[in-house]
């Protein structure tokens, strides 16, 4: 394998082409549902100022998915149809955004926990040998920092709060084994291929260490991560549960069956509008 850069996604070998394409697709799905889910709160926030982050946030995550979406034009796809066509099972976003989010504790498992791991893959891309994607990426990045800022924020904030621990753990841990399935499992053929070829810069388990390095010292005090042993192979933290992956589908980067429920479906495709669309 060189190390010269891939111009067009013509010049990727097809089982790279395949792969890197699943892959975005998979972050555009993601983003364009985190931005519903960052605007069913823009009234509901516990504060003014947390409304107008939600709105923020929105618009960003959609920027960030009609760009993807775009991309995916070069390996075959109709940017169109990816917005606005899809059924359910042809989403390959998370089961986390599905549904409506219930809590300002659950909107912050996707705030910090959620968000934090789409960045972290993001980050593995920004060396990526496919250039086409080098600018979008750390443009991408820099608008992410607030909403990392963000998350944390009001993490701490809730963990001081009476009853807010309580709270916290029990968002973080229905969204924990999601975000550690997100990066793949070893034997992935789309991360290992990826990676061999340079495409991203990483393997899965660094990936996951990078993300825990991130949120491991406020998801500690829920009792999902704690710091490394003195002397262990992974150093900083870890997660206090291993993955699991019965009924993870690498395709679609979920853990389970399904896909965005029919009221989000039909918003995230924009059916009520649908006479308004413009090409």
């Amino acid at each position: 394998m060189t190390e010269s850069g891939f111009r067009s996604a013509e010049d990727l070998p097809e089982e790279v082409s395949g792969h890197l394409g699943n892959l975005l697709l998979a972050l555009a799905d993601n983003k364009r549902l985190l931005g519903l889910r960052y605007s069913d709160w823009i009234l509901g926030a516990p504060s003014v100022e947390a409304g107008i982050a939600c709105s923020a946030m929105a618009q960003d995550e959609w920027g960030h998915a009609r760009i993807l979406y775009a991309l995916l034009r070069d390996f075959g796809h109709d940017p169109s149809a990816l917005e606005h066509e899809r059924g359910a099972d042809e989403y390959h976003s998370s089961e986390l955004l599905d549904r409506d989010v219930a809590s300002w504790e659950e909107f912050l498992a996707l705030n910090f926990l959620w968000d934090t791991a789409l960045s972290v893959q993001f980050e593995m891309l920004v060396e990526s040998r496919y250039e086409p994607i080098h600018y979008k990426v750390r443009k991408l990045l820099e608008e992410e920092r607030f909403h990392f800022d963000h998350g944390q924020g009001w993490t701490s904030r809730l963990l001081s709060a009476e009853g807010g621990r309580t709270a916290l753990t029990e968002a973080f841990g229905a969204a924990w084994n999601a975000c550690l399935c997100w990066f793949g499992a070893g034997d992935d053929p789309l991360v290992s291929t990826l990676a061999h070829h340079g495409i991203v810069r990483g393997d899965a388990r660094g990936a996951r260490a990078r993300w825990l390095e991130r949120v491991g010292p406020l998801a500690a005090e829920t009792g999902l991560a704690r710091a490394a042993d003195a002397g262990a192979s992974d150093a900083g933290w870890v997660s206090a549960r291993e993955p699991a992956w019965e009924g993870y589908r690498a395709r679609r980067r979920r853990t389970a069956g399904g896909g965005p429920d029919e009221d989000s479906l039909a918003r995230v495709r924009g059916d009520r509008n649908r006479t308004l669309l413009l090409d």
